[in-house]
């Protein structure tokens, strides 16, 4: 083997050079010999100096020290008008090819370099290649190939994609070729790697493992060489942290699953959904059985991941939690996230005790809002039949079970979510659930049983906000333990829901069965055990105000140990186009219809007759009300003062229509003599004159009662038997149109 000579300058043993000025210098090399139309860019000083930097390392330093003693007394030659003299200038001003030849005769180097690479004797390239080996120089790349598989040519594009990120120098060198175009970077890259270009089209392609795993961006048609093979977030971080361990790799992609405090029995009501999961996801585990899925989707705080922790416990699997953050608090891209994911499958394939949770999925699956932005710009909606086909695939192909957790699963495709084996809809757990949670947080502490209770009765109170109450109680040691948790709960209530508490329905009188005159063809302790036994039904609740429609919604709900839920028009219809139907879907949805009954109150404005509309909305909200109501499982009760308006239809689908009339004549006589009189068994004791008036007032309720039991408690004396008479009257004429000056004091 001949010794070095400036004809050929080249090291004869490469293995003292730095591992990453190899590479790159064989890169170099390699592409010059493959593309030599690079060499046209010599004319050009940045792409001269960016070229002689790489390959500066793979001479032989006698031989440099020789070229760089002939060229220096060439570069003070003042007739040499090509050489480059930057003595003047700021180096922060030089660019980086300009300064690798301050100093130096650019032509003299130029055309030395053409001579040089004209033609690279294939020895070179062969004696560079052995030497240099194919192992990737960074340790994270070699672990990145080890853990998810990747094959040869893929794991030479993601060393070459470290380079380009972390070697400054050579990413110039790639910018300055000048190359742009689909077609001329494959080439220029097929070159550099000694690779065939379809196969590197084949590694790029959507299927590919590196676009997949979230590790490589999509090269661009308008890229140019220094873009074409660019880091995604997922490699960016994991070059910058560089881990060299499978451990040090899941840490950095898998954020602690603490055991949950929770288990299967706290959630009662998701018994069904828990068992099937446990069993299911434990099977799938054990057989290794590919594209096992699930979904928890619902409002916060409903307790998803608390559901999914106990879930995995019960099926005797661990857990692998995909990052929702970088170490630094700022979170993974949307690619950066779902690439941790399917890297955190392919560390964890053939692994039978164990399960994956991400959570915050909406961030993976939603659009961001992209095509709202291109439509507002008067763009079409962009192509994603390509990324819906990878995101298809993640759901399908996985190794490991999944479960996935969301609050907005209508940000999703329906093309997702249709691959989703195992859907669970989280709302919020009825009261006797919520009861238990409120112990579990607060129980042990100096709260009264009595405020616990009404804190479980809130139904906006989601279960994640009594361990934010415990928390608070904690920080406070001094404090009132309720005047604590309440203020706290009150702040964030009002935040969320914009009141600081719930407007709880405080009935002036009690509520007595006794005193409800019904009409229907039901007695209300038989209609209670037809609920009962069958776990649904369809009730109409009409009559005027103040007969106890509500109340005995109330009652019928307790009885049945479920949860009312009331909503009155203004709670769901919209002054927007179709924002009512879709609040109509979303009410009868999104409810528990095994364990609530749902009382929709005022609905004579929404199930008008359609004979009577004037616009389109009014006849489609009917239409969608009347939809809900045939499809509900559960048991739906509505309520109006206003029977004679309803659609025809409305009425044909309800199993019991219950006339609420006002008081009978004994009615009145008995509960005149409980409010009036202190007992109502006092009967006797009304005065008859008292009687005659009574068995007069055909229009008086219960609810007349309690008005007037109002205006006793908020003059602060009591009332004559003669008096309360008066007010009662008065009542009733105002229900008859007499005005104010009428009224008996």
């Amino acid at each position: 083997m001949r010794a070095p000579s400036k004809r050929s300058p080249w090291r004869r043993d490469f293995s003292s050079v730095a591992l990453e000025s190899r590479r790159v210098g064989r890169y170099v090399l390699q592409m010059v010999s493959g593309s030599p139309e690079v060499l046209h860019r010599l004319q050009d000083s940045d792409f001269l100096g960016a070229l002689w930097v790489q390959c500066l390392p793979l001479l032989d330093p006698a031989v440099l020290a020789e070229l760089y003693a002939e060229w220096t007394p060439a570069a003070t030659d003042d007739e040499d008008e090509d050489c480059l003299d930057l003595g003047g200038l700021p180096s922060f001003l030089r660019t980086p090819g300009r300064q690798n030849l301050n100093g130096l005769p650019r032509r003299i180097v130029r055309n030395y370099l053409r001579g040089l690479l004209a033609k690279v004797p294939r020895t070179l390239l062969r004696r560079l290649a052995v030497q240099d080996g194919a192992q990737p120089t960074h340790p994270s790349v070699r672990l990145i190939a080890d853990c998810a598989g990747l094959d040869g040519i893929e794991t030479m594009i993601l060393d070459f994609a470290e380079k380009r990120a972390l070697t400054p120098l050579f990413s110039d060198f790639l910018r300055e070729t000048s190359s742009n175009g689909m077609r001329n970077n494959y080439a220029f890259l097929a070159s550099a790697l000694g690779l065939p270009a379809a196969a590197l089209k084949r590694a790029f392609g959507r299927s590919g493992t590196l676009r997949n795993l979230g590790l490589l961006r999509a090269p661009g048609v308008r890229d140019d060489l220094e873009d074409f093979v660019t880091p995604d977030d997922l490699l960016t971080e994991i070059l910058t942290l560089a881990p060299e361990s499978t451990e040090a790799l899941l840490a950095m992609i898998v954020e602690p699953a603490p055991a949950s405090a929770w288990s299967l029995p706290d959630f009662p009501h998701l018994q069904r959904e828990g068992e099937r999961l446990q069993g299911v996801l434990a099977t799938a585990a054990s057989q290794r059985a590919p594209g096992v899925n699930a979904l928890l989707y619902g409002p916060p705080g409903t307790g998803k991941t608390e559901f999914a922790q106990a879930v995995a416990h019960a099926a005797g699997l661990g857990t692998y939690r995909v990052k929702t953050a970088d170490d630094d608090g700022d979170g993974l891209s949307r690619k950066g996230r779902l690439g941790a994911y399917q890297l955190l499958q392919r560390l964890l394939r053939g692994r039978s005790d164990c399960l994956v949770i991400f959570d915050e999925v909406e961030d993976a699956f939603g659009n961001g809002g992209q095509d709202v932005l291109r439509a507002l710009f008067g763009g079409r909606p962009a192509s994603s039949h390509g990324e819906k086909g990878w995101m298809n695939r993640v759901l399908e192909e996985n190794p490991v079970p999944a479960v996935w957790i969301t609050n907005d699963a209508d940000s999703m495709a329906p093309a997702f979510l249709r691959r989703f084996l195992l859907p669970v809809a989280f709302t919020t757990p009825p009261r006797a659930v919520r009861r238990r949670m409120v112990g579990r947080h607060l129980g042990d502490t100096a709260l009264p049983e009595a405020f616990l209770d009404e804190l479980a009765a809130d139904d906006l109170l989601a279960p994640a906000q009594f361990g934010a109450a415990r928390r608070l109680l904690d920080l406070q040691p001094g404090s009132d333990p309720v005047e604590a948790v309440r203020g706290g709960l009150s702040a964030t209530r009002r935040l969320l829901h914009g009141s600081g508490a719930p407007q709880r329905r405080q009935s002036a009188t009690p509520f007595d069965p006794a005193f409800l005159n019904l009409a229907g063809g039901i007695a209300p302790g038989r209609l209670a055990e037809a609920l009962q036994r069958n776990g649904h039904g369809r009730l109409c609740f009409y009559g005027p105000p103040g007969t106890g429609k509500t109340e005995f919604a109330h009652v019928l709900a307790d009885a049945l140990g479920r949860e009312l839920v009331v909503k009155t028009t203004s709670d769901l219809v919209s002054k927007y186009v179709g924002e009512t139907e879709r609040n109509l879907a979303a009410l009868f949805t999104g409810l528990d219809a095994e364990r609530s009954v749902l009382f929709l109150d005022e609905v004579d404005s929404l199930l008008r007759d359609r004979r009577e509309a004037r616009h389109s909305w009014e006849t489609t909200q009917v239409n969608e009300l009347l939809l809900q109501i045939e499809r509900f499982p559960g048991i739906f009760i509505a309520a109006t003062n206003l029977m004679d308006g309803l659609d025809a239809a409305a009425l044909r689908r309800f199993d019991f229509k219950l006339h609420f009339r006002p008081l009978a004549p004994a009615q009145r006589l008995a509960l005149f003599a409980r409010e009036a009189l202190g007992s109502a068994e006092a009967v006797d004791a009304i005065p008859p004159l008292l009687v005659r008036k009574l068995h007069s007032l055909d229009l008086l309720t219960p609810g007349d009662f309690a008005n007037v039991v109002r205006q006793r408690t908020l003059l602060g004396e009591a009332l004559a038997p003669e008096d309360f008479l008066r007010r009662l009257i008065a009542e009733c004429r105002w229900k008859e149109g007499v005005g104010r000056s009428s009224a008996v004091a």
